[in-house]
């Protein structure tokens, strides 16, 4: 795990502690004054555990169950322009009814606000930072820990009989059986605790000549409850924890909050060796501190008697009360409520991410053959064969009955105008599954992405990235057409059986074959890409969306189109770029409900390429000289595409044009107009 991939974990455990936090602070605030001291402590450990754990299994209780995986369903019309821009009507009769056939699959629409964060973050930069500050806070508090061990060294010891009489009644009264010793400093403002194997009492001459023994034996209970109850090995934890997520004022907010807790629980602790006529006075030694110190002065590694927030303490004194059943049962509830929705992930993956694509099982040619000689490189195992990729992929018997999950990767660009917002290139991901993976115990899948040679070289070139990861995909294994891949931090959630993947791809169980195909055609790539885009409402030369978008929002960016037409048997004005070849769709709205694309890429497209890579359309008409195809793009969108008709001469054109559709933003209710279909 190098640097950059370990600060990603970092700042997503920070995320899942600050989620955590929150709910903490929320459950103390409830039950202020119904739990006793100790409980008000103790439940900040969940947030230790959380922030501790580096991995977050599945669970049916995951506060990410709560957040639906919505994808709205619409279904409805369409019109396209020429090359000059001008519009040409489509016959509305001819529309088709959706089949199995039509392509739909996961969506990933960005926000403008995530695409402009992916362009200016860096991870590696950020990581490098959190490094320096991790650095230089250690480097701070060592030092601070050094000096003060080198200063208590030549610090008087306490040899007065009847202060180490005190002390020793003390720790008689807590059973505290540790050796300590009592140090004066002039300087230290506040009684302390110091010293986790020879743990030392630090106290000014001033107070001890100006409390009375009795005062003295309760600071000295204070002090060696800290000891009892290894306050000073949490603490130092507490620190190192706080030294990690330097970055993240909600935890330190937490944490500073739990180490008050901690000095409270610590009066508890001393007053329960008390009688309860004595409780009294234990506090208003407190009180009569307060009036002999200014403001405390904290050193990390340190616990004091004294702080700011000691009209709380005060208050828990007074009441000193201990925690009811039905409070600590309510209490606990929350609290492991809470603490295991943050410490786990949904058992229900997002929608699309486990669902059989269309698109790329309709290419898919899988075959499985069980321990035979001919497919299977060793005893006890079975072989997975992907003919149409070239690869064998070697598995235990114990995964016999497994089953494919195709999806699809998507490269964000780095480079150009477009940098971290379009979508450039995409490809498959063959996921073979577990035979025991259920909905309700997920296992962990073992995925193979799919690259072609140029997609491969472009990613090494930083031309794309892929997600949000600082890292790219390694390599399992290339033939002659094809790279196969395993994506970075594929088992980041460590789902169940994630270590059995792993023994899995120890033993290189990837074997590539030559495909027939000696170069992967591109057109296949441009097409899948333009159904990918489709799904969010993008052509392939415009980040501008259909339904998320309006006119002004272009004219920011692109100014004002070159002209502007009316069409009526397109349900709207038409604004035509001609330096970014893109015609944009505009309702009554101001919204867009079309995006036309004249991407010089087309016109290595024929339309018998088409329909081979994508299938038979659902809609396919011939109007004007033209022969119009179109395919459904997820539940919203639609996708289609222009060829001059086909003639003796040219039986195959080449695409003019392409636009996609959002039906739903045609729909006219005031005059009773369904819309466009197609």
């Amino acid at each position: 795990m190098n640097l950059t991939e370990l600060f990603y974990y970092v700042v997503s455990l920070s995320l899942l502690g600050s989620i955590l936090a929150i709910g903490l602070l929320i459950i103390k605030k409830l039950f202020r004054h119904k739990l006793s001291a100790n409980w008000h402590y103790y439940i900040w450990f969940a947030l230790i555990i959380r922030l501790l754990i580096p991995f977050t299994p599945p669970a049916p209780f995951s506060v990410f169950n709560l957040i639906p995986h919505y994808q709205p369903g619409i279904q409805l019309p369409q019109t396209m322009p020429s090359e000059t821009g001008s519009t040409t009507a489509l016959q509305q009769d001819n529309s088709v009814n959706i089949t199995p056939e039509t392509l739909s699959g996961p969506t990933n629409i960005q926000s403008p606000l995530v695409a402009s964060a992916k362009a200016w973050f860096n991870w590696q930069t950020s990581a490098l930072a959190w490094l320096i500050g991790v650095s230089a806070i250690f480097c701070y508090i060592l030092l601070i820990n050094l000096w003060l061990l080198y200063k208590i060294k030549k610090l008087p010891v306490c040899d007065s009989e009847d202060i180490l009489r005190i002390l020793q009644e003390c720790q008689s009264n807590l059973k505290v059986r540790s050796e300590v010793a009592i140090v004066y400093d002039d300087s230290l403002k506040s009684p302390a605790l110091f010293g986790l194997f020879h743990p030392k009492i630090i106290i000014s001459p001033e107070i001890v000549k100006r409390l009375s023994s009795e005062e003295l034996s309760y600071i000295f209970l204070h002090e060696l409850s800290h000891l009892k109850r290894w306050d000073l090995l949490v603490n130092g934890l507490v620190l190192a924890i706080q030294v990690v997520y330097w970055f993240n004022p909600l935890v330190w907010l937490a944490l500073s909050q739990m180490k008050q807790d901690c000095e409270i629980a610590c009066d508890a602790t001393a007053l329960a060796a008390l009688k309860p006529e004595d409780h009294q006075k234990y506090g208003q030694t407190i009180i009569s501190l307060l009036e002999l110190l200014s403001e405390p002065h904290w050193v990390p590694g340190t616990l004091g008697f004294v702080s700011k927030f000691h009209a709380r303490r005060i208050v828990m004194i007074s009441k000193n009360k201990q925690t009811t059943v039905k409070w600590a049962v309510a209490a606990l509830a929350l609290t492991l409520v809470v603490g295991c929705s943050s410490l786990t992930n949904p058992i229900n993956p997002p929608a699309g991410q486990t669902q059989n694509d269309p698109l790329t099982n309709s290419q898919q040619t899988d075959t499985v053959t069980p321990n035979s000689p001919s497919s299977s490189t060793e005893a006890n195992s079975i072989v997975y064969q992907n003919t149409q990729y070239g690869f064998n992929f070697t598995l235990p018997e114990t995964w016999k009955g497994y089953s494919i999950v195709n999806s699809n990767w998507e490269g964000l660009a780095l480079k150009g105008q477009q940098s971290g917002q379009t979508v450039v290139e995409t490809g498959p991901i063959i996921s073979i599954r577990d035979p025991k993976w259920t909905a309700q115990t997920p296992r962990q899948d073992i995925p193979i992405m799919v690259f072609t040679l140029d997609q491969w070289n472009s990613l090494q070139q930083e031309v794309f990235h892929i997600g949000a990861a600082p890292i790219g995909p390694s390599e399992l294994g290339r033939n002659n057409s094809y790279v196969l891949a395993l994506p970075a931090r594929y088992n980041f959630a460590f789902p169940a059986g994630y270590k059995d993947v792993e023994t899995i791809l120890e033993s290189k169980p990837l074997q590539t074959t030559q495909t027939t195909q000696q170069h992967p055609d591109s057109t296949e790539s441009l097409l899948f890409n333009m159904m990918v885009l489709g799904q969010q409402g993008k052509v392939i030369n415009s980040d501008f969306a259909a339904k998320i978008t309006t006119i002004e929002d272009v004219e920011k960016v692109w100014g004002k189109a070159d002209k502007t037409d009316y069409v009526a048997a397109g349900k709207g004005r038409y604004a035509t770029y001609t330096s970014h070849n893109v015609v944009l769709g505009i309702n009554k709205g101001e919204q867009l409900f079309e995006v036309r694309s004249f991407d010089s890429r087309l016109k290595g497209v024929t339309l018998a390429q088409a329909k081979e890579v994508l299938g038979t359309p659902p809609y396919d008409v011939k109007a004007n000289g033209q022969e119009i195809i179109g395919y459904t793009a997820g539940s919203e969108f639609k996708v289609e595409m222009i060829f001059p008709q086909p003639t003796k001469d040219s039986p195959n054109p080449v695409m003019d044009h392409y636009n996609v559709l959002y039906p739903q933003g045609t729909v006219n209710s005031m005059a009773d107009d369904p819309g466009r279909q197609w």
